[in-house]
């Protein structure tokens, strides 16, 4: 799996295969009559269906109606979305709302302009075999997970069963893939919703053989994937932002009303990975994006509550925070989307 998302990066930042403009990763927006202004989109890793709305408005020509030439451009281990934002090296990033907040307390002018994922896609997921029914039974298990940040709704989910996570259980490094799961080297492992569980099922393991905990379910959740950007900069170029705001919210539309035809739009970028495994993400991301019951034209909408749940989970847990994480209007706003869809 490991290379074939290395040789997925390679093909994109060499072939410049993506559905983007012809920008370069110097942010430059100025244009003169007739030329569509840049933006440069920095994704939070590796092109996928998690960011499937974004290349469906690329792909049906969302951006372009709006007067953009999008250039969509790859994350990874090594990139730093919000430090790209911060040095002008992209103009619009995507990242995670808790890893946003981390780099608001230490100085960075950063404002979220719409939030994607109303659900966390976060699981923490074990063999039957393993007797782990519920969270209280995490107590002397091996559990893994990325860390990076994105280990605090684990820590969320032990303090509220009151487990303490050094001496009650382990919890280990998990790498990239869920051959720790497998191999019975942990006993629980942390999984995306529309990712490593999807890669579990498609090892031959059946649901009917894994238990599940959902960090929604547990009420720990905290918001994922957003939309932020250089609040200078977003000062300077409000009706940009609001048109980029428009189209991604019609290719989210578009991607969600049919996940499989987006899972192919994602896959026939380079076909590094399956189409099987692109449209399952898919299908799972639109889950996250419009959750039951959620009215599709509110894509993007801030939910404050959740984003204050959130930073109080960070704040609680991230001992090497710069200072209490601020939600108000200029570390997220809706102005911007207000805009975009009056």
């Amino acid at each position: 799996m490991k290379k074939n998302l290395l040789a997925m990066l390679l093909v994109v930042v060499m072939g410049g295969v993506m559905l983007t403009g012809c920008g370069t990763k110097e942010a430059d927006t100025t244009k003169t009559d007739g030329e569509l202004d840049k933006v440069n989109l920095q994704l939070k890793w590796l092109p996928q269906s998690q960011f499937m709305g974004y290349y469906v408005a690329a792909s049906k020509g969302y951006y372009e109606d709006e007067g953009i030439d999008i250039n969509i451009l790859p994350g990874g281990s090594d990139i730093i979305a919000e430090q790209n934002v911060s040095n002008g090296a992209a103009d619009i990033g995507v990242t995670w709302v808790s890893s946003l907040m981390t780099y608001q307390a230490q100085g960075y002018e950063l404002q979220e302009i719409a939030q994607t994922f109303q659900e966390s896609g976060l699981l923490l997921v074990s063999k039957k075999t393993t007797g782990i029914n519920s969270a209280k039974d995490l107590a002397g298990k091996k559990v893994s997970n990325w860390f990076g940040g994105n280990e605090y709704e684990v820590l969320a989910l032990l303090e509220k069963y009151k487990l303490d996570k050094t001496n009650d259980l382990e919890l280990v490094q998990q790498d990239y893939t869920m051959d720790q799961l497998q191999e019975g080297t942990v006993d629980v492992a942390s999984a995306m919703t529309y990712n490593e569980f999807g890669l579990l099922l498609e090892n031959g393991i059946s649901k009917d053989n894994l238990n599940v905990i959902n960090m929604n379910d547990e009420g720990v959740a905290m918001l994922e994937d957003c939309l932020f950007v250089n609040s200078e900069w977003a000062s300077k170029n409000e009706d940009l932002v609001a048109r980029f705001l428009r189209a991604s919210i019609k290719g989210w539309q578009d991607a969600c009303a049919d996940p499989e035809a987006a899972g192919e739009i994602v896959y026939n970028l380079d076909k590094s990975v399956s189409l099987d495994h692109q449209v399952y993400m898919a299908k799972e991301v639109a889950k996250l994006v419009t959750p039951e019951g959620f009215d599709s034209s509110k894509i993007g909408q801030i939910d404050m509550d959740a984003v204050k749940q959130t930073g109080e989970f960070l704040e609680l847990y991230n001992k090497d925070l710069a200072k209490t994480p601020v939600v108000d209007e200029t570390t997220f706003t809706s102005k911007y989307l207000d805009e975009a869809t009056k």
